[in-house]
């Protein structure tokens, strides 16, 4: 009698998380995972979004392999994949190592750093773009100070140095945050490892190297893959500072889909661009699932 008692609340109790998941799980079918399969249907057909699609194939496919701002838009998420991955990964490093050996006033400047994270990226991309007008900001500045060649630089109208003036930008708000990750994981690591090493004679460049590393290459590999991610969904400032251009010259795959989607109306081409966006996305978190069975906790 006890028994039959006791299963019947477990079974309401089985059924109240059911309610609970049910709206999160309804939400994220109807917001996320149904457009994300209806990306992969349109891909093959020739639609702007309103009209009756046009079945046509792999044609989306074909021609954007042939498209030289697919393949430029491309390449410039490679170079963003590779400035990121070492500029703001080396100064959220040294940043939070030598932090992490202050003692007073380390919160102050682990926040102070931190502050451009929580900025809103089209406000701080609006911000710097004003920075960066040829009348006004850093060229007047320049001048001044008798700098006249960068003083007459355009910074976003120069087709050479735009993606890298949008990355600096995105570098300033993104590296606070690789460094509070950095610091959280070094504080982790076990203070008796030092004080043993240094017993045995091990000096300031062999702790960081010998210690340091090894214990916080879980975060690092992280860091490093979560970027690759992060770097070919990037959007935002791109966007907002430039619009992909002048000329295509910042356009990322993102900015691409985007102007295909809503300024061209080519939804279905936009789509086949999508479906290779997230399977390059995929890949990495494949290959983050292979370093982890490898022995590396990520």
């Amino acid at each position: 009698m006890q028994k039959g008692l006791t299963a019947q609340p477990r079974k309401r109790i089985r059924w109240a998380v059911y309610m609970f998941v049910i709206p999160a799980f309804l939400f994220h079918f109807i917001f996320i995972t149904a457009p994300s399969l209806s990306s992969i249907y349109f891909s093959f057909f020739d639609w702007n979004g309103i009209g009756v699609p046009a079945y046509i194939g792999a044609g989306n496919y074909r021609e954007m392999f042939a498209d030289s701002e697919f393949i430029k838009a491309l390449t410039n998420n490679l170079k963003w994949i590779g400035i990121f991955i070492t500029i703001p990964v080396f100064l959220g490093l040294l940043t939070a190592y030598w932090i992490s050996k202050l003692k007073k006033t380390q919160m102050m400047i682990r926040t102070i750093y931190f502050m451009p994270y929580i900025i809103a990226s089209a406000t701080a991309g609006r911000i710097w773009c004003s920075y960066f007008n040829p009348y006004f900001g850093f060229n007047s500045a320049f001048k001044a100070i008798g700098w006249t060649g960068l003083g007459s630089t355009l910074w976003l109208g120069n087709k050479n140095i735009v993606l890298y003036t949008v990355a600096f930008v995105d570098v300033w708000h993104f590296w606070g945050f690789i460094m509070v990750m950095f610091l959280g994981a070094l504080q982790q690591v076990d203070p008796t490892l030092y004080e043993s090493a240094m017993v045995e004679g091990a000096n300031r460049r062999q702790l960081f190297t010998k210690i340091t590393i090894p214990c916080i290459m879980p975060t690092f590999v992280f860091i490093v893959i979560s970027i690759i991610m992060w770097s070919f969904l990037t959007f935002d400032y791109i966007w907002v500072m430039t619009g992909g251009g002048p000329g295509n010259a910042s356009d990322v795959l993102s900015t691409l889909i985007y102007r295909n989607a809503y300024s061209r109306y080519r939804t279905g081409y936009a789509s086949a661009i999508s479906v290779i966006q997230s399977i390059l996305a995929i890949t990495t978190y494949a290959i983050m699932q292979v370093v982890k069975k490898r022995g590396v906790d990520v």
